[in-house]
């Protein structure tokens, strides 16, 4: 009998608590850019983010996590095309499988795709509880981004210029703009006279000499705040900047200054 080249469309996993914990936590500091999330699933690896915008052409922030598929779960079938899960509301999704911690028992389950390779229905069984998670309906972008094209976008070699931030005087500007946090209100980076500044109209914090033009750059404080307290590397763009870390990357697009 010829081999059957019928498309699998279920992949059983083995997930750890441990595991699970490190796939929540990454949700959980997704859901601060939006609550929408997208996990894309390679053979080896898994690219999970979040994003505001409505394409990948028209992003406003975007920030994401690349790492090895062994880091959240252990599937033993390849997995010949990248399939992708995305769920409207983080936040919920979080609290459902949190639950699971509660039990060191291994999670069994499985992933059921469609024809397109979005993911209709994930299980998740520890002998103790019992959770289905559907996918929600498939948008553009799920698709349409990849590893390759973050990698090539956030491309450091590309960038204008960058700068340090350290974890005190991140916590500083975020106590500063707290004082007025209103909805759609911006943080500036200036430079003047070889000067690097972060703040608003009304304050500003020297961070560090550069050889660099003046210039007076605006973008949403809102992103920026949700950036892990700890030193920063700030790589400034065109149109947005970019916070690079090992994990993970934020990028936030910048506004246009009068």
């Amino acid at each position: 009998m010829p081999p059957s080249n019928k498309k699998n469309d279920k992949f059983s996993f083995i997930m750890t608590t441990d595991q699970l914990t490190n796939l929540l936590r990454k949700i959980k500091d997704l859901v601060a850019i939006d609550p929408r999330i997208i996990m894309k699933i390679y053979n080896s690896s898994v690219l999970l983010f979040s994003f505001v915008g409505e394409s990948f052409k028209n992003i406003h922030a975007f920030k994401n996590y690349i790492f090895d598929k062994e880091e959240i779960m252990n599937i033993s079938t390849k997995i010949e095309e990248p399939f992708v899960f995305i769920t409207k509301d983080g936040k919920k999704l979080y609290r459902i499988l949190e639950n699971l911690i509660d039990y060191k028992n291994d999670i069994h389950g499985e992933i059921s795709i469609n024809d397109e390779n979005y993911v209709n229905l994930i299980i998740f069984d520890n002998e103790n509880l019992n959770i289905k998670v559907i996918g929600t309906d498939s948008i553009v972008i799920g698709k349409e981004i990849n590893i390759e094209d973050i990698n090539y976008l956030m491309n450091i070699e590309n960038s204008l210029f960058n700068f340090d931030i350290s974890g005190i005087q991140f916590a500083k500007i975020k106590k500063m703009g707290l004082v007025d946090n209103e909805l759609n209100s911006v943080l500036y980076i200036n430079i003047n006279n070889k000067k690097l500044s972060i703040g608003e109209t009304k304050w500003q914090l020297t961070l560090c000499d550069i050889e660099y033009e003046d210039v007076v750059l605006a973008f949403p404080k809102k992103y920026f705040n949700t950036i892990n307290p700890s030193d920063i590397k700030v790589y400034v763009f065109e149109s947005f900047i970019l916070c690079k870390y090992n994990e993970y990357n934020l990028m936030i697009l910048m506004e246009t200054t009068i």
